[in-house]
């Protein structure tokens, strides 16, 4: 340790991030300016720069240091832009941008609880959805679009028994982080299926993105093949208005509560597998809220439920790449260690996954046509992780998504959407994501012509 570093070393360790992040922009930009006297040294130093974990790299060890303790950060940027240059409401095109913050603590090893960990992220939401301006379609064109605000977002604490089997989480908790979701659905740009089966937001409260609300939970893994999880929350809807920027943090069981089961499947998961990865999950819901009809406002139901189901299924496959991202992100990680951090909606991390080509579908059903706007949401798709010699961590994705309107919305029918894009993993922090989408009767309705997306989405992980 040299004495800077000792130096850091008395401050609090928020203090000495800071410090040392300075230090870091430093001490790279010197690197750029002055030692580089060749295109060569130059060279090496991005090269260096883009083999690191994070935009920002270890903070001069202080990152690594605080990990060893148990505190871990991170932040991310992600941006779409997207345009329809043909169909829709009218031609253009915008921007939306989305940052994320979160701290993630492991008591265990900060202060010798066993199995607690507490989790705590916030949010930046900017620029403006060009579904609603541009194309008028049902499944946004840009899957980080949200209202523009900034919002509080995961509080939580957790605690696993059993070595990890059993996993009790109590606080303002997502339920889009573990329920209707796949990291498979993390390459699409579509808000179709990523992060979720979002015909499900347009029937309940459900608490995703940048809205969370008061909840428990109980995560149960078996073995590692096997896993079941259960939540509920409370089910105000004020939570999510954007005035509020989730700081509303009063209990109002008022409204109703949201409670959610689902049970997933998987084999041969994780480097050490020999054959082809694959998963099932099946998953149910019911929310006690009251439902105002579609076609008549002032009658009311009790209660609103659904179901949903996907499956996933490696057709072939090459090497298993080296890993690089946080070890609770890793496939074969048990619930209870992700339930342990924050939820990051958009990481520019490649994901655990082995080289081949991944086939998917799923399936929702609301059954309630009278307070239901979507009763069924089918998808399907393609991922070929490293398609092109040499480009591993690249991935090409292909999906279909249709979303069905309730018959009680007249002159609405399907909306269906076709994407294809490739993303291109430029450093383990960085990647960019060329996209074209194909919007067939936006917001199902004939009247609207059938929409050309041209779109494109750049996340970096700092």
């Amino acid at each position: 340790m040299d004495h800077a570093e000792a130096g850091l070393l008395e401050y609090p360790a928020p203090v000495r991030g800071a410090l040392a992040s300075l230090r870091f922009a430093a001490t790279f930009l010197a690197s750029l300016l002055v030692a580089p006297t060749t295109h060569a040294d130059v060279e090496s130093v991005l090269r260096e720069w883009a083999s690191q974990q994070n935009a920002t790299g270890d903070w001069c060890g202080t990152r690594r240091d605080l990990e060893r303790h148990g505190v871990s950060f991170w932040a991310s940027y992600t941006t779409d832009l997207a345009g329809n240059f043909t169909g829709g409401v009218r031609r253009g095109a915008s921007y939306a941008g989305y940052g994320e913050v979160g701290v993630g603590v492991d008591l265990e090893k900060l202060a010798g609880v066993p199995g607690a960990s507490l989790a705590a992220s916030g949010f930046w939401a900017s620029g403006r959805n060009a579904s609603l301006v541009y194309v008028g379609n049902f499944f946004s064109v840009q899957e980080i679009s949200a209202p523009r605000a900034f919002y509080l977002g995961q509080l939580s604490v957790s605690q696993s028994l059993f070595d990890g089997a059993l996993t009790l989480q109590i606080g303002r908790l997502f339920a889009g982080d573990v329920f209707a979701t796949s990291p498979l659905w993390d390459y699409y740009v579509n808000v179709g299926v990523n992060d979720n089966l979002n015909s499900l937001p347009a029937n309940i409260f459900f608490p995703a993105f940048q809205t969370t609300a008061w909840g428990a939970r109980v995560s149960y893994q078996p073995t590692s093949a096997l896993d079941f999880v259960a939540g509920v929350y409370d089910a105000n809807p004020n939570v999510g208005a954007p005035g509020q920027h989730g700081a509303d943090l009063s209990f109002d069981f008022s409204y109703g509560a949201l409670a959610m089961a689902q049970t997933t499947l998987q084999w041969e998961q994780g480097h050490t597998a020999k054959g082809l990865p694959g998963s099932v999950t099946a998953g149910a819901y019911y929310e006690s809220s009251r439902f105002s009809w579609l076609t008549d406002p002032t009658r009311q139901t009790r209660g609103s439920y659904g179901a949903y189901l996907y499956v996933d299924q490696m057709l072939f496959r090459g090497d298993w790449p080296e890993y690089v991202g946080p070890v609770h992100l890793r496939a074969d990680a048990p619930r209870g260690a992700r339930l342990g951090q924050p939820y990051v909606n958009q990481s520019a991390t490649p994901k655990d996954r082995a080289v081949g080509l991944t086939a998917w579908g799923a399936l929702y059903v609301a059954p309630q046509r009278n307070i239901s706007t979507q009763t069924l949401q089918a998808a399907a798709g393609l991922l070929w992780h490293g398609m092109l010699p040499g480009r591993e961590h690249d991935v090409a994705a292909f999906s279909v998504v249709s979303g069905v309107f309730s018959r009680e919305l007249a002159g609405q029918g399907t909306e269906t959407v076709l994407e294809l894009n490739y993303r291109v993993q430029l450093a383990p922090w960085l990647y960019l994501t060329p996209d074209f989408q194909y919007v067939i009767h936006p917001n199902g309705l004939t009247s609207i012509g059938d929409a050309a997306v041209l779109a494109g989405e750049m996340s970096i992980t700092f």
